[in-house]
């Protein structure tokens, strides 16, 4: 009887501590602290995980608030710690988009190669957008799926890599066609401006990343390897800023990298044909 009586006095009293120190004003939480956030404001963090001030940091489950931000798309990952007596530290990783696939409705692609998360109208963000896609071509189970969706990461990836190049603000659509592989359409820097009366390209920069005059560019890279294409169009865009003939490209097609094809519109309406970037090449109509 005595070691029962023991017992319930101690329950007894570690229920009495701990309700005392889950509703003491002295870890009332002053401080809640949000960092890794760049897409996420603090307030739609703090909503989610269901916190806020002079809240007791001892009664709050660590556990569930990581779960319930874990909910959030656009969390990657997420940790939460205390710190007594009166602060609570949330650290997020978030899920960065690199483009938009343009399904009913649209979804961001994030660094993974993973969709999360469908863009609303509020969303101000200049990303490539992704195109020819299908809704039954992000089946897991189509083996031509994962071919699909690498070769647009791999594009963007030597998007960041050449900025020379391709840069990445200036990438504004990757076309994707089963059979013939992709078609990037940007804004190449400087090869493509409207020429001013001397024949000198006019070049001004505008808010959204390209020159007065400018027009996409339809670049054909089909499938596979990528960089050599990039590497090739690199050579061909130094080749094009002496070269002042040509401007306003209208395609560029780097499927044979041995015949790279250019069709540009000439200067003064008389339409288009094709060249080769390379002088001293037999030229190949």
């Amino acid at each position: 009887m005595l070691l029962m009586a023991g017992i319930g006095g101690t329950s007894l009293f570690l229920i009495l501590a701990y309700d005392a120190v889950t509703q003491s004003p002295y870890f009332e939480a002053r401080t809640i602290t949000v960092e890794g956030n760049q897409w996420l404001s603090k307030e739609t963090i703090l909503k989610q995980a269901g916190l806020k001030l002079r809240e007791n940091i001892l009664s709050v489950n660590l556990a569930a608030v990581r779960y319930r931000l874990m909910a959030l798309p656009m969390v990657a990952a997420a940790e939460i710690d205390r710190e007594l007596p009166d602060a609570i530290h949330i650290r997020v990783r978030e899920r960065i988009p690199v483009a938009i696939v343009d399904l009913d409705p649209h979804f961001y692609l994030d660094e993974e190669g993973k969709m999360f998360r469908s863009v609303e109208s509020p969303d101000n963000v200049m990303l490539p957008v992704v195109t020819g896609l299908a809704l039954s071509d992000i089946d897991s189970s189509d083996s031509s799926s994962p071919r699909l969706i690498g070769a647009v990461m791999e594009v963007l990836r030597l998007s960041r890599l050449y900025q020379n190049v391709i840069p990445s603000h200036a990438l504004r659509r990757i076309h994707i066609d089963r059979e013939m592989g992709l078609t990037l359409y940007a804004f190449l820097p400087e090869c493509n401006m409207t020429a001013t009366p001397d024949g000198t390209p006019a070049f001004s920069s505008s808010t959204d990343g390209r020159s007065i005059g400018q027009s996409l560019v339809a670049i054909k890279v089909g499938f596979g390897d990528y960089e050599s294409k990039y590497k090739r169009l690199q050579d061909m865009i130094f080749y094009l800023k002496k070269e002042r003939t040509f401007l306003n490209l209208q395609c560029i097609d780097l499927n044979d990298l041995d015949r790279v094809v250019v069709r540009p519109s000439l200067i003064g309406g008389a339409g288009s044909r094709y060249i080769d970037p390379w002088p001293g090449r037999r030229k190949e109509v």
